[in-house]
């Protein structure tokens, strides 16, 4: 074989494996399931990765579980775009919202926009930073620390 028909077939077989890689990651996006939220999902304060809307998970709220978290939709269009590349809102909304577990309730924590201390209850707003869990006592400090978490780091 000469030369230029050994680069062809190499450039053929790097072109074959790239699209397969691609078309599984296209399936893999495509395939992810919606399912019903658990019973104990229900109540909590979830954000759409989507919308960046903060609710409270119902019966009804659509989830998917991707790369081992659960992610909480708003409405359909945004699980259609999540589907399109869940990639691109997990990247971008790499702070995620989660509720105090009960070894965290009533206990007295900082507030990390206020700077105030209070009680944490189950209704308080915790994000996990760099190692750290931040408690937020209003909406207002929980996203102004969204938007600049690297602001409130000490």
């Amino acid at each position: 074989m000469n030369h230029g028909v050994k680069l062809a077939n190499k450039i053929v077989w790097i072109v074959t494996v790239i699209s397969v890689i691609l078309m599984a990651e296209n399936l893999q996006a495509e395939d992810l399931k919606v399912r019903q939220p658990k019973q104990e999902e229900i109540g909590k304060r979830a954000t759409c990765p989507v919308a960046n809307f903060e609710f409270e998970v119902g019966k009804t709220t659509p989830v998917i579980d991707y790369r081992g978290k659960s992610y909480y939709f708003c409405c359909e269009p945004c699980i259609k775009d999540f589907k399109k590349d869940p990639e691109k809102y997990i990247e971008t909304r790499g702070l995620s919202v989660r509720q105090p577990t009960q070894s965290e309730i009533g206990k007295r924590a900082t507030c990390a926009g206020t700077n105030s201390t209070f009680e944490v209850n189950e209704t308080t707003a915790v994000i996990d930073y760099k190692g750290k869990s931040y408690f937020f006592c209003t909406t207002v400090a929980l996203e102004s620390f969204k938007k600049n978490p690297d602001r409130y780091v000490k």
